[in-house]
Formats: structure tokens, sequence, C-alpha cells
């Protein structure tokens, strides 16, 4: 009794990996390794590491609204929302604890809106979080009078977010594990966690069920808007500057690696784990063409590319009906076959 227990904890965790994203990358590092030898520089490494951290913590907070069957396209624009409040309001001598928490409180704010919008107005996500994303966009232009904001008095803990870290690890990665890892434990030891993957799955069967849907919806887009507002502050840290058209297709991104990494649109399936893989695996992408020396213009071609390469080899419904193509073909060309 206790060997098939543990045989069906092995299989259930084996099924959470998302062997897909990790089969890309592991593909991707070893041709990586042929052609540019110099990707495996520790400079370099840091370097992507440090660049995967901002994708990589919006990704997160969009994973929970994608597993619930929504969209989130306004983060983009709350990362450059956010990353102006922080020059505003550290110029003004707040200390940096202080401005990180006011920062997450616009963050779910924002997020709030989006649930509202979504959850109990009834309004298609896609349409709820575009009209926001040109509303904050537009908010965080007319702030500043589209100039950017420059930081002064900042201290080691604003450097730690940006440029710093511990050792040779880079501030961002380190924040993007935090993240990743609070995540990870949230979706997979929390009643919460299991409430999204029964609204994802079927809203109505969870209403049905005693879940309260609207809660659970309106509090991931809090999450993924809070999210942002984290990635708003790691973007200003970095640049030392908060421009306002800061985050412009930051979406995108964040949505294309929760994607590779397994989670489907239609929600209820998916996890932290893939879309962690997602955002190492664009970021290491980006980082070899531009070693390669491929035009900014090609790199789009290739991206798109991935995307649908990903979604296809991630979604068991086109795998399935490739397949049944596959038979049926081979059916007709051996009539005699049973």
């Amino acid at each position: 009794m206790a060997n098939t227990t543990d045989t069906t904890a092995q299989r259930r965790i084996l099924a959470n990996i998302p062997w897909t994203p990790l089969a890309l990358f592991s593909a991707l590092i070893i041709l990586t390794f042929l052609i540019s030898p110099n990707f495996f520089q520790v400079a370099n490494i840091t370097n992507v590491l440090r660049s995967s951290a901002i994708v990589g913590v919006v990704a997160v907070g969009m994973t929970f609204v994608i597993l619930t069957a929504g969209i989130d396209l306004s983060v983009g624009s709350t990362v450059g929302l956010t990353a102006i409040a922080s020059a505003l309001l550290i110029n003004q001598g707040l200390p940096v604890p202080l401005v990180l928490l006011m920062l997450l409180f616009i963050g779910a704010v924002v997020g709030a809106i989006n649930g509202f919008i979504v959850a109990i107005l009834g309004i298609q996500p896609f349409i709820a979080t575009l009209a926001m994303l040109v509303a904050i966009r537009g908010l965080g232009l007319r702030i500043t009078a589209g100039t950017p904001q420059q930081f002064f008095g900042v201290g080691f803990l604003f450097d730690f977010f940006g440029s710093g870290g511990i050792g040779p690890v880079p501030g961002p990665l380190i924040v993007f594990a935090v993240l990743a890892l609070i995540g990870w434990c949230v979706l997979r030891y929390t009643p919460f966690g299991r409430y999204i993957y029964a609204v994802g799955g079927s809203r109505e069967a969870a209403r049905l069920s005693g879940v309260k849907t609207t809660r659970v919806i309106l509090m991931a887009y809090v999450i993924s808007s809070m999210c942002a507002a984290v990635a708003g502050w790691v973007t200003a840290a970095r640049l030392s500057t908060a421009e306002p058209t800061a985050g412009t297709l930051l979406e995108l991104d964040a949505i294309t690696a929760v994607v590779i990494g397994g989670t489907s649109l239609m929600g209820g399936i998916g996890g932290i784990g893939g879309s962690v893989a997602g955002a190492l695996l664009l970021a290491v992408i980006a980082n070899v063409m531009n070693l390669m020396g491929i035009s900014p213009f090609d790199q789009q071609i290739v991206r798109g590319l991935v995307i649908i390469i990903a979604v296809i080899l991630t979604s068991t419904a086109i795998v399935g009906r490739i397949r049944s193509a596959m038979t049926q073909r081979s059916k007709e060309g051996n009539p005699g076959a049973t």
C-alpha cells in the first residue's frame, strides 16, 4: 500500500514538471554552445539572468491571471507608472521601504480596478485590461509631461534592486527567485491556489462547489499588478531613471513566457515553474541573437516563431490533432491496415 502511494506521489511530481520549456531550454543551451561559445562567459551569463528578472517577475503575476482563463494587458503600463512613482517619491526624501510599500499599494489599486471590471462588471479581460493599458500609460505621460524622471539621493538598497546583488548573484534575480518561490508555494500548497485552478478549469463548476469565484479572480489581478509594481521598481533601479514609456510591450513578453512555460490560455493548466523557465528561455534567445549580430527586426520574427512552436508543443489538443491527422494519412496510404 505504501509503495502504491509513493508511486502515485512520484507520478504527480513528474506530471507537474514543465518538461516542454525545460527541453527547449536544454536544446537551446546545447545549440548555443556550438554556435556562440562566448555565451558561457560569467559576465554574459550574469547579464542574461539580470535581464530575465523583469519579464520573470511580471510573468509570475501573469501566471495567476492566465490560470483563471484571463489576461492582463495593463502590466506594461503599470511598470511605467510605478517606475515614475518611485522616482517622485524617493526625490521627496521618503525611505526606500516606505516607497516600496506605496508602489505595492499602487499596483494593488490597479489590479483591483481590473478585477472589478472583469469579475463584477463582466467585461472581457482583453477589453478591460486593454483600456487600463491605455489609461495608465496616459496617466504616466501626463504626470511627467513625457520627460524622464531622475533619481536623487539613492542608497545601497536602491542599487541592490538594479545593478547590485549579493556576491555574483544579481539583485533583480534574487527578487525574481523570491517572488517565484512564493507564487509556487501559493499555487501548490494553499486553498487559494487550488481555487485559482478550479476557476480556470470551470468557473461555473467552481462556483457551484462553493468557491467565491469573484473574489478569486479579483485577487488574481491584484497579484498580477503588484508583481508589475515590483518590476517597475526594478526597472527604474536598473536604469537609474524613470522613463514614462518604461514597460512598453512588456505584457507581450510576460504572456509569451507564461505560454512557453506550458500554462494554457484557456485556464486551469500550468504553473510558476514553467513561467520561470519561459522567462529564462526568452532571455537566452535574445542574448544569443545579440551575440550573433542578428538584426533587431529579424529577432522579432524569431520570437514570433518561438511562440508558435511553444504553443504547439504545449497544447495537448493541437498535438492530438497532429497525431490524429498523421494516423489518418497513414491509414489512407495503407488501406489494408486495421
